[in-house]
């Protein structure tokens, strides 16, 4: 046996057969307390990544990943922007929850996902959120443990998205790896996420959103695909950019690791928007005029929270609807804020809040009720 160096960087495996395996992803059928894969094979001794951290061995709960709770849904985090420490983010609390589901593989056109019910909604700001998908954790395993980390995307219109458009929107809910426009299929993407249950996120949020007033709504379904291959000479957008973009390196990615994706708050798309990872000295005109020069309606309402340190400033936005706030998210989130204090930007990150509306005495003075001082305190969770 001789054994050498080969020239590609990258080993692309289509399909877990007797000529081919890829031990990060268990073969369809194969479930993950099996003691083989499916074709006589021994499982493999890794499961699949989460969050795009190290795998986890076979038989982890998967409660342990999603579940509610525990000291390090707290804990701080810095996702700087190359630039020295003390311009890191203010993170957002996260629901975890693991949906599991069933979906139709992809054809030609697989069939879109049905949109399900959402759960019921907290009141408020960030508080309490967990309680709505807590019983997604005790469902048994089901077909999501055989699905795919690719989705179909539809519905798109080519001269307004591309794919860092596509990122800025699902990204909350979970690592995205790759995206792909299909020059034979205008206004189709391809998007691979960091494992199946990000794939299940998305579909069970966005799915039938619409995208600004007019832009029309997302269509979702799963992709037969295990992964996307890189595209070596991507074709250009109407907008010039490139039509394949890897994301699995970006420091924007939310779910990197376990302690990280416990700071994210799962939210269905709402018209409340929060932003954080801004400038200290940030003004509401500011915050307005980076929407009105991105081509979006100007927000009905910009309230910032008082000041819990020098480092970042965070609060509400509210738009005129669902959509816009959706158009706003894809347009605007990670953009770069002039930081006057310093050589590096602050990266202003956008999401869902919980938060249904802006009450008209935010933020409240010392001198309020204790109801309202409550409700104030809901809504700052997104910024903890």
């Amino acid at each position: 046996m001789k054994i050498d160096y080969a020239k590609p960087t990258k080993l692309n495996v289509y399909k877990n057969d007797s000529e081919s395996w890829d031990y990060t992803t268990p073969g369809p059928g194969a479930h993950k307390n099996d003691s083989s894969a499916g074709n006589g094979r021994p499982a493999p001794l890794l499961a699949e990544p989460r969050y795009g951290a190290a795998p986890q061995p076979y038989g982890a709960s998967v409660t342990g990943q999603f579940g509610a709770g525990g000291a390090g849904a707290h804990e701080r985090y810095d996702d700087s922007f190359n630039g020295p420490a003390g311009y890191g983010a203010e993170p957002y609390s996260v629901d975890r929850y693991g949906i599991k589901g069933s979906g139709p593989e992809f054809a030609v056109r697989e069939p879109l996902h049905p949109t399900p019910g959402v759960p019921g909604r907290p009141g408020g700001g960030g508080g309490g959120g967990g309680g709505a998908y807590a019983g997604a954790l005790n469902q048994a395993p089901g077909a999501s443990s055989n699905q795919g980390s690719v989705m179909m995307v539809y519905g798109l219109q080519p001269d307004k998205v591309n794919t860092d458009k596509l990122f800025n929107l699902f990204c909350l809910y979970g690592n995205v790896s790759k995206v792909k426009f299909l020059k034979t299929k205008e206004g189709c993407a391809m998007i691979q996420m960091g494992d199946s249950i990000a794939v299940e996120r998305c579909l069970q949020n966005l799915n039938n959103v619409m995208i600004g007033e007019d832009a029309g709504k997302l269509q979702l379904g799963f992709s037969k695909q295990a992964f996307l291959s890189d595209v070596t000479n991507p074709y250009q957008l109407p907008d010039k950019s490139p039509s394949f973009k890897d994301f699995s390196g970006s420091k924007n990615n939310r779910f990197l690791n376990l302690a990280m994706a416990n700071k994210n708050r799962i939210q269905p798309p709402s018209k409340i928007v929060h932003f954080f990872n801004t400038p200290p000295d940030l003004t509401e005109e500011t915050v307005n005029q980076v929407f009105v020069d991105r081509g979006i309606d100007s927000p009905i309402t910009v309230k910032l929270f008082p000041l819990k340190s020098e480092r970042s400033s965070s609060g509400l936005i509210e738009f005129s609807s669902v959509g816009v706030a959706v158009a706003a998210i894809m347009e605007c989130n990670h953009t770069a804020i002039e930081n006057s204090n310093g050589k590096f930007p602050y990266i202003m990150k956008l999401c869902f809040s919980s938060s249904r509306t802006i009450p008209s005495n935010f933020p409240p003075s010392s001198s309020s009720s204790s109801s309202a001082n409550n409700g104030h305190a809901k809504m700052q969770q997104d910024s903890e």
